[in-house]
């Protein structure tokens, strides 16, 4: 038993659900407004949460180097194991001569963790050049917004969603909310409306991709709305004694999830709003027997 924020566990058991929507493509009928806004607006604060969050509790370990070690060679291995489960069902979907980007971005919803492992190598070194935290925010929001004017130029959406220009500004974010204690620096009224404002804003950048017919990835109202949540989440849970289990089991659906759309309840051309709490029911009993392999082996979770 460990000291544990059940809140944070269960706002990421949530998150992990959330992601499945964009992979549910179409989730409602093909032209539906709602189901874009869902999938291509909501959904999008899941990422971002989770590098924020990794952020955060990384701080306290920035000076320590067996730690980092341990924690970033434990990141390859799960990324190493979780490539090796998805190949057979990417092997005959991509070009032989995309097998190295794939092997060094990660598959599909994969590329988190070599975005993280990036974002955290950065942060590392760049907490060793300055330990002025605000130019290392002002460092990730400088990248963010490259990023966003990437993807508005059209370039490949693999030279701007990776762990520089996406993950790092994230997990900078988190390591900048934990050393600044803005936690206990902000009421939860002003959060509320911070929250509620950025959504707002969320939702009219996605409608405007919806309009265009264009998706994007890297939403200017992510940077807000993403910190916000967090710490609402922060400020009104608790720490107590308790497992890390609904950690473990949202990691697992996020990792599993890809495999249950493509092997075990395959998309159909239709929309897939009746498939969703199949899907999802799969995603978390297949998680739990992750949790239960993991347990012994653990190169999973």
């Amino acid at each position: 038993m460990m000291e544990r924020n059940l809140g944070l566990d269960y706002f990421r058991v949530i998150l992990s659900i959330l992601v499945i929507t964009p992979h549910a493509q179409p989730l409602f009928e093909e032209d539906s407004l709602v189901g874009w806004l869902i999938s291509n607006g909501i959904a999008r604060i899941v990422v971002p949460c989770f590098f924020i969050i990794s952020g955060y509790f990384l701080s306290s370990k920035l000076d320590d180097k067996k730690a980092l070690k341990k924690y970033l060679l434990h990141l390859l291995l799960v990324y190493v194991v979780w490539s090796v489960i998805y190949v057979p069902v990417y092997y005959n979907s991509i070009e032989p001569r995309s097998f190295i980007t794939f092997a060094l971005m990660g598959y599909y919803h994969l590329w988190f963790l070599p975005a993280l492992i990036i974002g955290v190598i950065m942060l590392i070194l760049g907490n060793k050049l300055t330990k002025n935290k605000n130019i290392l925010l002002a460092s990730g929001i400088v990248l963010y917004i490259i990023g966003y004017i990437m993807e508005n130029r059209g370039l490949p959406y693999r030279s701007f969603y990776n762990g520089i220009f996406f993950g790092y500004p994230f997990i900078v974010s988190g390591y900048f909310l934990k050393n600044n204690n803005i936690k206990d620096g902000i009421k939860n009224l002003y959060l509320y409306i911070i929250a509620l404002f950025s959504l707002v804003t969320l939702l009219l950048e996605s409608y405007l991709g919806y309009k265009d017919e264009i998706y994007h990835n890297v939403f200017l109202s992510l940077y807000i709305i993403c910190p916000a949540l967090f710490l609402l989440v922060i400020k009104n849970s608790h720490y107590t004694k308790a497992k890390d289990y609904m950690a473990k089991l949202a990691a697992g659906i996020y990792f599993i999830h890809i495999l249950v759309l493509t092997a075990i309840v395959p998309l159909s051309e239709e929309y897939n709003i009746y498939n969703l709490p199949l899907i999802i029911l799969v995603s978390v009993l297949l998680s739990i027997f992750i949790i239960f392999v993991n347990k012994r082996i653990k190169i999973f979770l």
